[in-house]
């Protein structure tokens, strides 16, 4: 089983988000080989998706209802193969968790940039309208369908195809 992991800060918006609409658009063939998770650098633990949250993804036909929110933890860290960060900042906690997954953890917005492009990252849509998180909604969806081949090469590499 391949392991994802998306993080952001409070793990309320951004990164359930991000679970939620990488599930949907793994192909068939991932879907049962990639296991996906969400967490948050200064996440409360069991706290629910924000309401805007639940209401993008349910206009795109996904649910959240169910999302509590869980704390960024080393464990978590180590046990992803990948970790797809919402910002540079996250991605910094993640490592100092963990500095052994260095190489594992990415910010979502890098792949497919430039060499040498900076990665800003994904911002935070909290306190804002419901546009401001459907913009959010198609930015991760945009830049998630660029890791799909990347998924599928390490998925494969798992099961020694390639």
């Amino acid at each position: 089983m391949f392991h994802v992991l998306l993080i952001c800060t409070g793990n309320t918006c951004r990164s359930p988000m991000a679970e939620a609409l990488l599930r949907s658009i793994l192909p068939p063939e991932l879907a049962g080989q990639v296991s996906v998770g969400s967490a948050g650098t200064g996440a409360t633990n069991g706290t629910p998706a924000t309401d805007l949250a639940v209401s993008t993804v349910a206009a795109q036909g996904l649910v959240l209802r169910d999302h509590r929110s869980r704390e960024l933890a080393p464990r978590l860290v180590r046990e992803a193969d990948l970790v797809l960060a919402m910002e540079p900042r996250h991605a910094e906690w993640a490592r100092s968790l963990a500095p052994e997954a260095r190489e594992r953890i990415r910010i979502i917005t890098e792949q497919g940039a430039e060499i040498g492009a900076a990665a800003p990252g994904i911002r935070d849509p909290i306190g804002g309208t419901a546009e401001d998180y459907a913009d959010t909604f198609h930015r991760i969806r945009s830049h998630l369908l660029r890791w799909i081949p990347l998924i599928r090469e390490a998925v494969e590499r798992q099961e020694g195809v390639r």
